[in-house]
């Protein structure tokens, strides 16, 4: 669905024209096969990488040490650590055991030799594995990996100014993690377990909604939280119901030039059902462009 150009052919207010443009791409979603989000956007501000994961020849998981299944995967403390920037970012896979390996470097680009302090973390029904790693600056940005259990990885900024790594699974699985010394690296161990995980994320090329997610079942007050690349970190929520504009807030993420940046906003939608845009204004048209969520208030 194409709405480039409407808001310039018609002169109407501001909430009439975000309202129009929400319903046409929720009438495009509609028709979508995926019935959780819709992508309006092929477009992403400001320096990026994005690349594919690279594949380094390996001997699968070793059987010592314990993998975790929930909750809290690690944390390794490091007194002091000359790394400040996440390097390259590489896996193997062997026999369904999936390794990946993340490099960091020091301030002034060269191989650091000792790792950061990190805490990893299932999220979100063991969907995501969250990975706070205390380092300034990244390489990476994003990477599309769709392996048999990891789909995707983002770099993100944290609104308190930190930044972590996280893993969108693609299955259930168990975790550990490991670093190693000269060069610095963290490891990552990923075994495939039966079960179930958590509804996906929605995702565009500029905003990636962690929660809610799926077609979930919301209070009438709740957090809409994930990151984004949108232009000037601003990030636009708006509700709708039919005809009608239940909320519109802007809020800021934490980053939008240099990686991905967290935001979180809190919202208020009366009881029924709704349709939520998260994204931005195109900077060019002042089309919409992000993801669609459909929800149930209680």
């Amino acid at each position: 669905m194409n709405t480039q150009g409407y808001l310039s052919t018609y002169a109407v207010p501001m909430r009439h024209a975000l309202l129009v443009t929400l319903l046409l791409l929720t009438a495009c979603a509609t028709n979508s096969t995926d019935s959780s989000s819709t992508v309006a956007t092929t477009s992403r501000p400001g320096p990026s990488t994005t690349t594919t994961t690279t594949v380094v020849p390996g001997i699968g998981c070793p059987q010592d040490g314990e993998f975790v299944g929930v909750g809290r995967i690690g944390r390794i403390s490091q007194p002091a650590s000359d790394s400040k920037t996440l390097g390259l970012i590489s896996r193997q896979v062997v026999d369904g055991c999936e390794t990946f390996g993340f490099d960091f470097e020091t301030a002034e680009n060269a191989p650091a030799t000792t790792p950061p302090s990190v805490d990893a973390e299932f999220l979100r029904g063991e969907r995501i594995i969250r990975i706070h790693i205390e380092i300034d600056q990244t390489v990476i940005t994003d990477q599309l990996v769709e392996t048999s259990l990891v789909d995707r990885i983002f770099v993100v900024r944290a609104l308190d100014g930190s930044m972590f790594i996280d893993l969108h699974l693609a299955a259930a699985a168990n975790a550990r993690i490991d670093v190693s010394n000269s060069p610095a690296r963290l490891s990552l161990e990923l075994a495939p377990r039966d079960g179930e995980i958590g509804p996906a994320a929605a995702f565009s090329d500029s905003v990636v909604v962690v929660s809610p997610a799926g077609e979930p079942v919301v209070p009438e007050e709740f957090t809409v939280e994930g990151y984004a690349r949108t232009f000037e970190a601003t990030v636009l929520i708006l509700a709708s119901r039919g005809d009608e504009v239940l909320t519109m807030e802007t809020t800021t993420s934490a980053d939008w030039v240099d990686t991905w940046g967290e935001f979180a906003a809190a919202i208020s939608v009366i009881p029924g059902d709704a349709s939520l845009f998260v994204g931005e204004e195109s900077p060019q048209d002042g089309s919409l462009r992000g993801v669609i969520l459909r929800l149930t208030v209680q």
